[in-house]
C-alpha cells in the first residue's frame, strides 16, 4: 500500500473475518474516487463500484478543476483518478449497486486495546455480486434508490434520492454519503471531490473514535511531512501534554489513555518521509501521469526538449 496505513489490522484482513472489505464506495467519480483515495490510505480494504456512468461524464472538457491548465477530458481525468485509488491499496470495480441492506456480522473486537468493538455492517448487492462491508460511503448521481431500505431514517428528495447529511454522515450509522447525492455540495467535479474527501475523513475519524474515544479520532488527519519534523524528548513532552490538555478525558480507563496516546504519536511519526523518499514519490507520481497521457502528445513535447521541434 502507497499510503500513510495508520490504522494497522482491520478487521477485512483477517483470517476468519466476516467482512469481503471494510468499506465499499458507491460511484466512480470524483466524489468517489476522491474519497476511496483518502479510505485506503489510511488503511482501509476499500472497494469502489462504480457502473461506468458517472455524471461527469456530462462534460465536454474539464476545465475548472485545479491542476489541469488547458482542461482534461472527462474520461482521462476518472481514469487518472482510479489509477490513483489502485495506487493506494484500493480495488475499482465496474459494477452497478442495486440494494443495500444493514446486517449483523457478529462480534468484531477481539478485546484488544483500540480494537473496535463489535457492531453490524452491510450487504452490498451489484449486478455481478455481493459484498459484506462494515461501512458504505455513497458517491453516486443515480442510485439514490439505494436508500429505500433505511427510508425511515434518512429523508430523500429529488429525482435521484438526494439526502442531508453532515460532513458526509447520514443518521444511520457506518452510512455516509458524498457529492451530487447529497444536499451539501453544488455539481462542480472539485467541490464533489473536496465533499468525497470530506466524507471518507468523517468516517475514518469515527473508526479512530470506535477505537478509543471522538476527541482521538478529531484530531485524525492526512499528510506527509519531511523526516525530523516530528521526534525527540521536547516533543515526546509537549505531546504528552497537549495529549492531556485537549484530548483526554474523564473516565476513560488508563491502559486505553497509553494506547491512545502511543497510536497518536506514532500516527504522526509515521508521516514523515525523508529527502530520498519525496524525490522519488515526486518521479513516481510524474510517471503515473504520463502513462495516462496520449504518446503523441509525449512525443512532441519530448521533441521541443531536445531542440528537434519547436514548441
Amino acid at each position: 500500500m502507497a499510503g500513510t496505513d495508520t490504522v494497522g489490522e482491520t478487521l477485512a484482513a483477517r483470517p476468519d473475518s466476516p467482512l469481503d472489505h471494510d468499506v465499499c464506495v458507491v460511484g466512480g467519480g470524483a466524489a468517489g474516487l476522491s474519497a476511496a483515495t483518502f479510505l485506503a490510505r489510511y488503511g482501509l480494504d476499500t472497494l469502489v463500484l462504480a457502473r461506468g456512468n458517472s455524471a461527469i461524464g456530462q462534460c465536454a472538457c474539464l476545465e475548472n478543476y485545479l491542476g489541469f491548465p488547458g482542461g482534461i477530458a472527462p474520461d482521462r481525468f476518472l481514469a487518472l483518478g482510479e489509477t490513483q485509488v489502485a495506487h493506494e491499496g484500493g480495488t475499482v470495480r465496474e459494477e452497478a449497486v442495486e440494494r443495500v441492506d444493514r446486517v449483523e456480522l457478529g462480534e468484531r473486537s477481539t478485546g484488544a486495546i483500540g480494537d473496535p468493538p463489535g457492531r453490524g455492517g452491510f450487504r452490498v448487492e451489484s449486478d455481478a455480486g455481493e459484498y459484506r462491508v462494515r461501512y458504505v460511503l455513497a458517491a453516486t448521481a443515480y442510485d439514490g434508490e439505494m436508500f429505500a431500505p433505511f427510508e425511515d431514517e434518512v429523508e430523500t428528495d429529488g429525482e435521484f434520492g438526494t439526502v442531508d447529511s453532515d460532513g458526509g454522515r447520514t443518521p444511520v450509522e457506518g452510512l455516509y454519503a458524498a457529492g451530487w447525492m447529497t444536499t451539501e455540495t453544488v455539481h462542480q467535479a472539485v467541490v464533489g471531490a473536496g465533499h468525497g474527501a470530506r466524507a471518507a475523513v468523517s468516517l475514518i475519524r469515527d473508526d479512530v473514535a470506535a477505537r478509543f474515544w471522538p476527541a482521538v479520532g478529531d484530531h485524525y488527519v492526512d499528510w506527509v511531512v519531511r523526516e525530523g519534523r516530528y521526534g525527540g524528548d521536547d516533543w515526546d513532552e509537549h505531546t504528552r501534554e497537549w495529549f492531556e490538555d485537549e484530548v483526554l478525558v474523564d473516565d476513560v480507563d488508563d491502559d486505553l489513555a497509553a494506547a491512545a496516546l502511543a497510536h497518536l504519536r506514532s500516527e504522526f511519526r509515521a508521516r514523515e518521509i525523508d529527502a530520498d523518499e519525496r524525490e522519488r514519490r515526486d518521479r513516481e507520481g510524474q510517471r503515473r501521469l504520463l502513462e495516462r497521457l496520449d504518446d503523441d502528445v509525449v512525443r512532441e513535447h519530448a521533441a521541443t526538449l531536445d531542440g528537434t521541434e519547436t514548441p
